[in-house]
This record gives C-alpha cells, sequence and structure tokens, in this order.
C-alpha cells in the first residue's frame, strides 16, 4: 500500500480542522488581493452593482483589514489545534506584513488617496488610529506637503465651465447592500457617518486662499455615499481647481500592476506563431481597441468586434424592442466610419 494511504498517515479530524483555520486566513488574503486587482474603471458588474477594483485608496484599508484578522486570529488560537504553532505562523504572518505597511511612509500616494477620499477623509486615519496619534499628524504632514508644494500655488488656468445640466439628472448608482467579501464589508464600514448641517455654498472656496483647507472643513451629506472619488473631484473642478487636480493625479494611480499584466498576457495571446510579423502599431491599436471595449468607453463599436455573448444580448434586446432596424444600421454605419478614421 503507497505510504500515504496507510494508516499512520491518514488525516485526522484534528488535521482536517487544522486545515479549516488555515484555509478561514488565507481567504481574508484573497479577498483583499481580489478587491486591489483591476483598471480602477467604475462600471457594472455581474453581480448588479456599480464599483470598481483595483483603487489605490484601498491599500492602506487591505492592510489594517488583514493586520485586524491576524491580531483576531492571535486570540482565539487558544481553541485551535495545536494553538503554539498557529500563534507562531499568526506572529510571523504579522510581522512581515507590518513591514510591508511601514513601507507606505516611503510615498505619501497612499495617504493622499485615502485623505482625499469623501467618503473617509482624515476622519478615517483618526479612526483606526487613535491609539497612534502620531501616525495620523506624519500622514497628514506628508500630504501638506505635497499639496504646499507642488498645487496650492499652481498658476494653471481654471478649469472651463461645465455644461448646463437638463432639468433631469440621472439618479446616482445604487450602492452595493450585500458585499461580495469580507475586505468590501471592512472597507464600507470607515464611511463617514452622515452630517446634519450642508455646506453647499460654491462661492465659499473662493473667500480663502488655501482650497484644501477649505474642503477639509466642508461637509456634505452626500459625501458618505461617494463610490465614485474620481467623478466626484471631476464635478468639483471648479469649485477647488487645484485641489481637484491634486485629487485626480493621485487617485487615478493603480494599485497594483495585475492590469498591466493582462493587457501583456493578452497581447502574447494575439501574437502566436502564426501571426508573428504583425505590426507593432496594429498589436498596440488592437489592444487599445479591446481595452476600452472592455472598460465601456466605446458605446457604439462594429459589431464585428464584439464578442460572440456580447452580441447575442445585443440581438436579444434588439428583437424585444421596436426592431427600428434602421436605427441599428446607423450605429453600424456611425462606428465604422469612426474605426475607419
Amino acid at each position: 500500500m503507497p505510504r500515504i494511504c496507510q494508516a499512520e498517515n491518514l488525516l485526522t479530524s484534528r488535521d482536517w480542522e487544522a486545515l479549516q483555520h488555515i484555509h478561514t486566513f488565507l481567504k481574508f488574503y484573497e479577498d483583499a488581493i481580489k478587491v486591489l486587482e483591476g483598471d480602477g474603471i467604475a462600471r457594472k458588474r455581474k453581480c448588479g452593482f456599480t464599483g470598481s477594483y483595483g483603487n489605490v485608496w484601498d491599500v492602506i484599508q487591505g492592510f489594517e483589514f488583514l493586520l485586524n484578522k491576524l491580531e483576531d486570529g492571535n486570540i482565539t488560537a487558544e481553541s485551535f489545534p495545536d494553538p503554539e504553532h498557529f500563534k507562531v505562523g499568526i506572529n510571523n504572518a504579522w510581522m512581515k506584513l507590518d513591514s510591508y505597511y511601514n513601507m507606505l511612509d516611503e510615498t505619501p500616494i497612499y495617504y493622499t488617496a485615502l485623505g482625499l477620499h469623501p467618503a473617509f477623509r482624515w476622519r478615517w486615519f483618526e479612526k483606526q488610529w487613535k491609539s497612534r496619534p502620531s501616525w495620523v499628524n506624519n500622514a497628514k504632514r506628508k500630504v501638506q506637503e505635497v499639496w504646499d508644494c507642488e498645487y496650492r500655488d499652481h498658476e494653471d488656468e481654471l478649469a472651463p465651465a461645465a455644461p448646463e445640466r437638463d432639468s433631469f439628472e440621472e439618479p446616482p448608482p445604487k450602492r452595493q447592500r450585500l458585499y461580495l467579501n469580507s475586505f468590501q464589508e471592512f472597507s464600507e464600514s470607515g464611511r463617514e457617518r452622515p452630517i446634519s448641517r450642508d455646506s453647499s455654498d460654491d462661492n465659499n472656496a473662493f473667500e480663502f486662499d488655501d482650497e484644501y483647507e477649505v474642503w477639509q472643513q466642508t461637509r456634505e451629506k452626500t459625501d458618505r455615499m461617494v463610490t465614485d472619488p474620481i467623478a466626484y473631484w471631476h464635478e468639483k473642478r471648479l469649485r477647488y481647481p487645484r485641489l481637484s487636480r491634486m485629487a485626480l493625479d493621485f487617485l487615478t494611480i493603480q494599485s497594483m500592476s495585475a492590469e498591466c499584466e493582462r493587457l501583456f498576457s493578452g497581447a502574447g495571446r494575439m501574437v502566436t506563431p502564426c501571426r508573428n510579423r504583425l505590426d507593432a502599431r496594429t498589436i498596440s491599436m488592437a489592444q487599445v481597441l479591446r481595452s476600452w471595449l472592455r472598460a465601456g468607453l466605446i458605446d457604439e463599436l462594429d459589431p464585428l468586434f464584439l464578442p460572440v455573448c456580447e452580441e447575442k444580448e445585443r440581438s436579444q434586446l434588439v428583437t424585444a424592442g421596436d426592431g427600428d432596424e434602421k436605427g441599428d444600421g446607423e450605429v453600424h454605419d456611425k462606428s465604422s466610419a469612426w474605426l475607419r478614421g
């Protein structure tokens, strides 16, 4: 009989229990990594909610989430099989994670991205680091230095006037109610609580010299519901021209290189041995179109470029509608002309 099938080598009930605890901790890591992978573009997801993955403001929250889970596990490890062994592993994991957490001090990117998110601001730091006020002061100092040196006295022209809006405005996207994993639930719990007062006077910011200070002192009732801070700062570009530039510069930074790696893999699958003489411009054009299509930036595209599943869905929608073939032909002609251009 093979050694793996011998009685002394079979897994016992305690072994299976230990594996279950290990699986629980590894699942926390998987939840955090899955949320941090992505292109940072908000779009409608398969589960029915609108959101984005790969956001730079989630990095610090990911560290706090995992460190909290490890600290809780160190307390409950007394009930695990072979608790001393588990405690050593949890402590080693905590120390390694903490060493990477300390590296965030080398750049102001992560502090700035979370501090300029209207749903979190500095309240998040003050709540999570309430026992470490020096950490909060250090983070604020780094962001203040960037603002003072790079953006506060920026002399660029103000952004162009926003177009007039119609009387009918689309309702804001629905927030996700059922969280896909534990990390998303942790992130949502850190949002600011609603406040009673509403400061919405667009002229107040111009009565002061420091936009950053004005924004920190201004709270709106809808801040806690913001899920897309990039769109938020785009709308605030007239009220806070310099601060919005700073926010957009930092919030659009990718938290991981996962999306770039996916692009490289897609290009590798495209340039097979049978297509190894494709021109570099042709490859880049195809990959850019693919990226725009996946990001939802191209609303009208030639049906020949659509995946089979999406083409079937579109044909079903057309069949279920009024069947206006003329409208479909116009879309096809318009997108074909755009591609030829």
